[in-house]
């Protein structure tokens, strides 16, 4: 398989105007380096005006162009000139950097704004992907993406712009000490290039495989996070704290030692550049003082180079250093580009949702029907379901039992169009509900068996996902109602902003599913979806919670899947499920 360049990943991340914001970057990082050139080439000139002047009136009187520039001036003397030169060289800084500071408020600009674009597309890709690629998605590498591969890839995009910045001021300085004196520049030249080749081919391979390997760490050390965090109870009643205390500080130490090995790898191009630079300056002035060289003339010459060079080498300096560092992060850039060519899949099942909603809504008025669904798992060939048939007619409540493992939380999936069955169809009054997903799923309200609440207030969590000036306080008061919750949120000091805790930790089970309901009743969907939802309970608050439920009985159409057969007496119909059918049946 060909492998794709590193411009060419860059060039797929971005979109046209991006792009085009990147070659305007790029005709401003040629104006300052133009700047950086003029800055080091007029001071060459100030230069030879210190060191001899005597001569410097004869060199201009020998030019049409400079005798009338010094005309224009009204420059007359050495004096006259040497200040015109000092005060043209303040000018000419004081815009230099002015510029310089802007183009790096500009570049920073491009970065931060895109990276916060390109970390929210991600993220939205990844929610809008299909249920069943979350079946078995590494939640650290997910995280790790937005919170390390994205920033480390804009790092790399921020160092290539620094580093045509560079390139740029070198080229256009060597140009100009190309004039001073031409074979101490080749030399340099030459000089500069053999490192630049040896750091590319000995550095950057090493930097990759480092760079890959931090990848992996991070993941690792946001596993023991993360497992850390949410199982917090279990682990301190198991009291395994120090367990994972343990591995959490051994696998950073493993990062600690990949970030040390990058700091010092980043560092030793600057080391050894700056070592080999003095080291062959000096051996070209031994070499050329050896071989009876004019002293005297080569002085004038060294002077005007040495101020070049002050400039120069930290710019070659900073080439090799950005060099590496792209080195080290493009594992990152790899990652972000295999995950936004997935993200193509993704953006073109949203563009057929959202072609598909401008469509005829879907509106409940006679049955819901699972027509002959077979599913099987991506990862297993094993069928769950097969030919398996159920109707659920318009007000009517449905009860699914079976045994634990048979499929009873598969079909509510399917059901959602969470999981795409391989064959069949799930219609609504005889309409595939992929005809228009978003209007079959504002038909529904789904109550899991354990209810992801937020830290935030009693009303956030029942308006889940709304912004706050759009959140219905009276309708939030009508649905605690009908979730039996209304008495419990009044005698709250707080009311409705009483905050609830991480995952609800200061609310009883019992309450919890009462707030999941009062979520699922906010938007009055017409289908109610319960998922083991009392299954978690002890008998008695399964049994006031059940009242609830029960008081929706023919007011709403309801799907109960249930472990317990007292869960679901009051249905209208009941399915079991066995053998990958499902099979209707009866309590009796």
């Amino acid at each position: 398989m060909k492998k794709t360049g590193l411009f060419k990943k860059i060039s797929y991340i971005f979109d046209r105007k991006q792009k085009l914001q990147l070659v305007g970057l790029g005709v401003m990082i040629f104006i300052g380096g133009l700047l950086e050139t003029l800055g080091v080439g007029a001071m060459i000139p100030v230069v030879n005006v210190l060191l001899a002047p005597e001569g410097i009136m004869d060199f201009i009187s020998e030019y049409e162009i400079l005798r009338s520039l010094c005309g224009f001036l009204r420059i007359e003397t050495v004096r006259q000139l040497t200040m015109t030169l000092l005060f043209g060289m303040m000018a000419i800084y004081i815009i230099k950097n002015l510029y310089i500071l802007f183009l790096t408020y500009m570049q920073n600009t491009f970065i931060t704004q895109n990276r916060n674009r390109m970390i929210s597309r991600v993220m939205a890709e990844f929610l809008n992907r299909p249920y069943e690629k979350y079946l078995g998605a590494d939640i650290p590498t997910v995280f790790r993406i937005t919170d390390g591969d994205i920033p480390q890839t804009f790092s790399l995009i921020l160092a290539m712009l620094q580093m045509a910045s560079e390139v740029v001021v070198s080229v256009l300085i060597f140009m100009v000490m190309l004039l001073s004196n031409v074979s101490l520049t080749l030399f340099v030249i030459l000089v500069f290039g053999i490192m630049t080749l040896f750091i590319v081919r000995v550095f950057k391979p090493r930097l990759n495989r480092i760079g890959a390997r931090n990848q992996a760490i991070q993941s690792r050390i946001a596993k023991w996070r993360i497992q850390a965090t949410y199982g917090l109870k279990d682990v301190k009643v198991l009291n395994r704290e120090e367990f994972f205390v343990r591995n959490y500080y051994e696998t950073g130490k493993f990062g600690a030692d990949v970030a040390r090995n990058y700091a010092v790898m980043n560092n030793m191009p600057r080391v050894l550049i700056e070592t080999v630079f003095i080291v062959s300056m000096l051996a070209f002035m031994a070499v050329y003082i050896s071989g009876g060289g004019d002293m005297t003339e080569f002085a004038t010459s060294i002077a005007a180079f040495a101020v070049a060079a002050v400039r120069v080498l930290p710019s070659v300096n900073r080439i090799n250093t950005y060099i590496t560092e792209i080195a080290y992060t493009q594992p990152s850039l790899d990652f972000v580009y295999e995950n936004l060519q997935e993200g193509m899949k993704t953006d073109e099942m949203l563009a057929l949702r959202r072609a598909n909603s401008q469509s005829e809504k879907l509106k409940l008025e006679d049955k819901i029907e699972l027509n002959h669904i077979s599913f099987h798992y991506p990862d297993s060939e094993k069928a769950i379901f097969k030919d398996a048939h159920m109707v659920v007619p318009k007000g009517k409540s449905v009860g699914i039992i079976g045994a634990s493992g048979a499929g009873k939380s598969t079909i509510v999936d399917v059901l959602l169009g969470l999981l795409h069955a391989q064959e069949g169809e799930i219609t609504c009054d005889g309409v595939d509900i992929f005809k228009n997903y978003e209007s079959w799923l504002a038909q529904v309200g789904y109550i899991p068996q354990a209810i992801y609440l937020i830290d935030e207030s009693i009303r956030d969590n029942i308006a889940f996902g709304i912004d706050a000036d759009k959140i219905d306080d009276e309708r939030i008061w009508e649905v605690l109602a009908e979730a039996q919750l209304k008495e419990f949120v009044e005698e709250l000091p707080e009311g409705l902003d009483t905050t609830i805790g991480d995952r609800g930790v200061r609310l009883s089970g019992g309450q919890k599913q009462r707030i999941g309901i009062a979520r699922a009743l906010y938007n009055d969907p017409e289908i109610l979806v319960f998922d083991e939802a009392t299954s978690a309970l002890d008998n008695d608050t399964e049994a006031a919670v059940m009242e609830a439920v029960n008081s929706f009985h023919g007011r709403k159409t309801m799907i109960i899947i249930a472990h317990r057969l007292n869960t679901i007496e009051k249905c209208d119909m009941i399915y079991k499920v066995e053998n990958a059918r499902l099979v209707e049946t009866t309590l009796a």
